[in-house]
């Protein structure tokens, strides 16, 4: 990669005592990440900050001539290297899109430059569109959220250039980003009724129905299905502890704090898994072990071979894990318990996420309201009829 340098830098004066002799002017510049100090001259020849300054002419042309400037590659790399958040799902999604969708294009601007010009980054965002994984897919505009989330990943590498010195400290210059209408969804949420749920299980392999059992009764997320340990299940006291996530064969934390949590286990569930235990010697502990590999399945492999496959049959669009998950929060929301409670069955952080989940099947629950208004302004239309 070839040197470049960066545009005109002033740095700045600072006067310093001495224990012996005049106090002194000193200019303080950036070198890279590394900050540095150069001694101009005492006070007795600048008796003024604006005198030193004006004596630099030639000081800081001869600095920023020699001064190598990073890049936006440059700081790309470091992140990967240094950056990544521990867990593994989070930074395998994170590298994935640094390395293929982020870094390509602009590996070689300067950060200084893209911290100047936040719009060139934004028109670039909005510009963004998916790669086909078939010769005869079209590309089609990236959906809103995957743009929030490129954003988000702009906003993370610049406070890291910020915090490895590669900027001045500042406000972070992607914030400026406006990417309007960035949570609206452009697949509907998919919810699974009680009739779709009961044509399901008997479709499925018996390990595959358990977990869309516990998904639909439970709203676990398919992760934490799969990093369920027999020691988890209290089958007698009737409960069931969240204590890990699995993704792709990687066991490590659940996703929050929140996330770990002990949920009550009703007696219909307690029967299934008495029933899934005699049925199948278990695998290294795990409730969901494959036995030729002796960890957990994989829930890609098991929605593409079995999910979408039995949802195909009963009509379903493409059925992912997360449906059930939405599918619980809707059904919470239907008997009308309180937010919190909701809150705490979902362990969720917050409850601003809770509202998010299953938003679209509302009927059930706005319908009778909205019929007490319309029968009250249609009651009082008829009288003012008659009268």
């Amino acid at each position: 990669m070839n040197k470049q340098r960066q545009t005109y830098q002033q740095g700045c004066i600072q006067r310093k005592k001495r224990e012996r002799g005049p106090d002194v002017w000193i200019l303080r510049y950036r070198e890279g990440d590394m900050l540095k100090s150069l001694t101009i001259g005492t006070v007795l020849q600048f008796r003024t900050k604006a005198e030193a300054q004006r004596s630099l002419g030639a000081v800081r042309a001869d600095i920023n001539n020699n001064v190598e400037v990073a890049t936006f590659g440059q700081l790309c790399d470091r992140y990967l290297q240094e950056g990544l958040p521990e867990r593994y799902a989070t930074a395998s999604a994170l590298r994935s899109m640094i390395r293929y969708r982020i870094r390509p294009y602009w590996y070689t601007e300067r950060i200084s430059d893209m911290a100047a010009n936040p719009m060139a980054v934004e028109q670039w965002i909005k510009a963004l569109m998916t790669k086909p994984r078939k010769k005869e897919d079209k590309p089609r505009p990236l959906s809103p959220k995957s743009k929030a989330h490129t954003k988000a990943v702009f906003h993370r590498l610049f406070e890291c250039a910020m915090r490895w010195r590669y900027l001045e400290i500042q406000r972070n210059p992607m914030s400026l980003i406006e990417l309007h209408g960035s949570s609206r969804r452009t697949r509907k949420i998919v919810l699974v009724t009680t009739e779709q749920y009961q044509k399901l299980l008997p479709l499925l392999p018996q390990h595959c129905r358990v977990m869309v059992i516990l998904a639909m009764c439970l709203g676990l997320r398919v992760s934490e299905i799969l990093g369920l340990r027999w020691e988890d299940v209290g089958l007698e006291a009737g409960s069931l502890q969240v204590r890990r996530s699995v993704v792709n064969g990687h066991v490590e934390e659940t996703k929050t704090e929140a996330s770990e949590d002990e949920l009550p286990l009703h007696p219909e569930l307690v029967k299934v898994l008495r029933e899934w235990r005699d049925a199948e010697m278990p695998v290294n502990g795990w409730l969901f072990g494959n036995l030729d590999t002796g960890k957990p399945y994989h829930a890609d492999t098991m929605r593409q071979r079995h999910l979408n496959r039995a949802a195909a049959q009963i009509g379903l669009p493409k059925l992912g894990w997360h449906a059930f998950r939405h599918t619980y929060r809707a059904r919470l929301a239907e008997l009308g318990l309180p937010l919190e409670v909701q809150q705490k069955l979902m362990r969720h952080a917050s409850i601003d996420m809770t509202t998010k989940y299953g938003r679209n099947s509302m009927l059930n629950v706005t319908r009778p309201a909205n019929a007490q208004i319309v029968e009250m302004v249609m009651a009082k239309a008829k009288r003012e009829q008659v009268a």
